[in-house]
């Protein structure tokens, strides 16, 4: 493999990881586990309405488009 396709492939990494990395800020999943309540925030630090923190976050992008 020579150089510049290593440094291509880096590169390629790079983007997908920042892209991913958007994704998360703008789109968690979250799921109160005292209530059941769901929602979906741009933090990981989101409190339920309820006043519960405990707060499940998956980042939407896991999620299937059916």
């Amino acid at each position: 493999m020579s150089e510049d396709a290593s440094e291509e492939d880096t590169s390629l990494m790079r983007d997908w990881r920042f892209k991913i990395e958007v994704a998360n800020q703008n789109n968690i999943f979250c799921h109160c586990r005292c209530c059941g309540y769901e929602w979906v925030d741009s933090s990981l630090n989101a409190a339920c309405p309820c006043g519960n923190s405990d707060v499940e976050h998956i980042a939407c992008w896991q999620f299937p488009d059916d």
